[in-house]
C-alpha cells in the first residue's frame, strides 16, 4: 500500500513539475512576442508567484519581466496568467526610444 502511495506521489510531483515547466516556457514566448510587437528589448523573465485552483486552469501565475526601450534605462513589466490561457500583461510608463534624422 505504501508503494502503490509513494508510486502516486512521484507521478503527481512529476506533472505538476512539468506543467510549471510548460507554464513558465510558454510565458516567455508571449513576453517575447509581445516585446517584439512593442519594440522592447528584453532583458530579463522569471517566475515571481503561482498558486492552485480547481479547475482546467489549475496554476495561476505571475511573471516579472525587465526590458529597455532605449538600451540606457531598464524597466519592470508583470505578466499574470492562469493555465496556458488569458494572458494580462502590466507595463509601467517608460520613455520610447526615437532616432531624429
Amino acid at each position: 500500500m505504501t508503494d502503490l502511495l509513494f508510486i502516486l506521489f512521484v507521478v503527481i510531483s512529476a506533472t505538476l513539475i512539468w506543467k510549471l515547466r510548460q507554464q513558465s516556457e510558454h510565458a516567455k514566448e508571449m513576453i517575447e512576442k509581445q516585446c517584439v510587437k512593442l519594440d522592447l528589448q528584453l532583458l530579463s523573465v522569471s517566475r515571481s508567484s503561482f498558486n492552485f485552483k480547481l479547475g482546467k486552469n489549475f496554476l495561476q501565475a505571475s511573471f516579472v519581466f525587465e526590458f529597455s526601450s532605449d538600451n540606457e534605462n531598464s524597466y519592470q513589466g508583470k505578466l499574470f496568467i492562469s493555465g496556458l490561457h488569458r494572458p494580462r500583461f502590466e507595463f509601467p510608463v517608460y520613455r520610447s526610444f526615437e532616432e531624429f534624422h
